[in-house]
């Protein structure tokens, strides 16, 4: 590095910090490896090799890979109403994974949805609203 960026000398406490952050995303990011399996059978079952896929959902995966009628209705795009679609009982294990998989990205939205309405409220113009007063723009802003 002392080279690319033409310095005689390396300063360590900036390696050191730079090795926390790789750490703290190598941590962040492994529970994404341990799913990435799930998440491969959610994205596309008709792709996903049978021997990849956990014991409990092999015989399901075959028999959806053999239907033309659920390949068809995959392929026209909506990946949830595919899930909504296929039987409950003769698919239960994927449709247990994908609403597990599913329910992973809805509670980061819904966090960063309220994090970004708290940021557009409590501006510097705004800033004396009251913590009772923010909570109930809060509770407001994010229910239906």
């Amino acid at each position: 590095m002392a080279e690319k960026f033409n310095k005689t000398a390396i300063n360590f406490s900036d390696v050191e910090k730079l090795d926390i952050l790789i750490q703290s995303f190598e941590d962040r990011f492994l529970e994404f490896k341990k799913v990435k399996p799930l998440l491969d059978i959610l994205s596309n079952p008709f792709t996903i090799s049978v021997e990849n896929a956990p014991d409990s959902m092999q015989l399901e995966i075959i028999d959806i890979q053999r239907d033309q009628d659920l390949r068809n209705k995959f392929n026209e795009g909506d990946l949830l109403n595919f899930y909504r679609c296929i039987d409950k009982n003769t698919y239960k294990e994927l449709r247990i994974n994908a609403l597990k998989c599913a329910s992973l990205f809805g509670s980061t939205y819904i966090c960063e949805q309220t994090f970004s309405i708290l940021n557009n409220n409590k501006t510097k113009n705004r800033n004396r609203l009251a913590n009772e007063s923010l909570q109930a723009v809060l509770r407001v802003s994010t229910s239906k």
